[in-house]
Parts: structure tokens; C-alpha cells; sequence
């Protein structure tokens, strides 16, 4: 556990909290020993608070709705996720057998749970300071991406909106192909019958996000997400393939979807 310490950027006076942090409920009933659900139920307040305070401070510009939006799009189970495998946390999990064998180490929602729970060790072990800088250290690029286009939704979301409007409903398709431990899913959305676009990727959701923005940018081309304030200048902010969850301009995506449709399309004529 030194090297997750190490990692994180903190010590803990009490490891067993850091111990508890990475203990799956899996291992917890084959143990006999207390799970991390407590600990991921005050990571969850601790990181929603650090997040909040810090984009108040930060955009005084942004409205309360903007504000809403950009938090949601970074607290979610993928963003916390993909900061868990940048801190290797998988590794140090404390997982039952079934759930080891079957990649746990790897499942987002095993890895963002645990995440969690990590924040909620820091801050019951050295209180309010060292939880906030653990989360800010790791969040804060997300938070400028986010930030920088605060009225962009979700794809999903957006294309619910748009089809609603008509009074219509998208329906997603989704099959997954490779090992447990690195599955790939392929999706489709389908609107009345008709497929309106296709995505790929390692989880389902990130697939189906996919297949939504290429629906709209092949139905809706002109519902581009819409700005009222000028984008502050980001100098440290990932780039789409850092962060691919983080929300992004329709026209900065059109050409990777292009690109991501043709090379479905190889695929699924190599199958058939």
C-alpha cells in the first residue's frame, strides 16, 4: 500500500482506513470482514462538495444550471473510473474470487465505487484539506474541459431531447464481443424502425454515447450544443482522447465518428 500512498499524494495515519477503502463486498462476505460502502457513501458527499466549491470559485461567470452540468458530467462513475485507473487502483483491490476471475479489477462500476471510498479514507483520516487537494489534483483538468463548454449535453441526453420534440423515442442495440476483463461493445440507436447511427467502445455506455452523436450529427447537423458565454482559455485542459467521457463540441467530434462509422463498417463486412 505504500506505492498507492505514494500515489495518491498522501499518508495515512491509519492505513486499515486505506485497507477498508479497497475492500470489495465480495471479499467482505467470503472474509467475513467490513466492506468499503460506507467509505464510498462519504467519498461520494466529500467529492461532490470539493467539485462544487472549487467551480463556484473558479467560473464565477458560469449560471447555477451551467454549474449543475459541469459537475454531473464529472462525477460521474466513468470519470471517477478513469482517474482509479490512473492511480492503478485496480490492483490494490480486495476482490472475492468471482469477481477477480471475472475482471473486477477492470469494471468501471468497481473502480469508481472504490475510488470513492478512497476519498472518503482521506477524509476520515486527515480530514477536509488532503481530501480536497486528492480531489482537485485529479479532477481539475476535467473540471476546465467541462467548463470550457458548459451548455454541451451528453449525447444521449441531447438526442432524446432533440427526437422528443417530433414526439419520438430512441431505442439503443448494443452486443459485446472479447474477454471478460477486456470487453468491446458495439451499439446502434434506432429511431422508428430506422438506425440513426453506430458507436464503439470499451464500455456500453461510452458505445451508446458514441452511436447518439453520430445520429445527430447524421439527422441534426445544425443542433450544435449552444454557448452563451465565451470559453475561458484553458491552457492545461485534456484533450478529447484523454478524456473522451468529458463533453465536447459536436463539430470538434465530427471527424473522429467519421472515421469510428467507416471503420465499423469494415468490420461488420469482414463478418458477414
Amino acid at each position: 500500500m505504500n506505492d498507492l500512498q505514494r500515489r495518491l499524494g498522501y499518508r495515512f495515519s491509519s492505513p486499515e482506513l486505506l485497507l477498508n477503502a479497497l475492500t470489495h463486498s465480495s471479499y467482505a462476505n467470503e472474509m467475513n470482514t467490513p466492506d468499503n460502502e460506507r467509505l464510498e457513501f462519504l467519498g461520494d458527499t466529500v467529492l461532490q462538495m470539493a467539485v462544487t466549491r472549487h467551480i463556484f470559485g473558479e467560473y464565477p461567470f458560469l449560471k447555477e444550471g451551467q454549474m449543475t452540468r459541469v459537475r454531473a458530467a464529472v462525477v460521474r462513475k466513468e470519470s471517477l473510473a478513469r482517474v482509479a485507473e490512473a492511480l492503478d487502483l485496480g490492483e490494490a483491490l480486495r476482490l472475492g474470487k468471482g469477481q477477480d476471475q471475472s475482471g473486477g479489477r477492470r469494471k468501471v462500476g468497481i473502480l469508481a465505487d472504490a475510488m470513492e471510498a478512497v476519498i472518503g479514507a482521506v477524509y476520515q483520516d486527515g480530514g477536509w484539506r488532503p481530501a480536497k487537494r486528492l480531489v482537485i489534483a485529479h479532477w481539475r483538468k476535467m473540471i476546465d474541459a467541462q467548463a470550457a463548454v458548459p451548455d454541451a449535453l451528453d449525447a444521449k441526453t441531447h438526442l432524446q431531447e432533440l427526437l422528443a420534440a417530433d414526439g419520438k423515442q430512441p431505442e439503443y442495440r448494443s452486443t459485446e464481443e472479447g474477454p471478460s476483463h477486456a470487453p468491446r461493445f458495439e451499439a446502434e440507436v434506432w429511431v422508428e424502425g430506422e438506425r440513426y447511427g453506430v458507436g464503439e467502445g470499451s464500455a456500453r455506455r461510452q458505445a451508446e454515447q458514441q452511436a447518439a452523436r453520430h445520429a445527430i450529427l447524421a439527422h441534426f447537423s445544425d443542433a450544435a450544443p449552444a454557448r452563451s458565454q465565451p470559453a475561458p482559455a484553458v491552457t492545461e485542459a485534456p484533450t478529447v482522447d484523454e478524456h473522451p467521457e468529458v463533453a465536447q463540441p459536436a463539430e470538434a467530434a465530427e471527424p473522429a465518428e467519421a472515421a469510428h462509422w467507416w471503420r465499423w463498417r469494415r468490420r461488420r463486412r469482414k463478418r458477414s
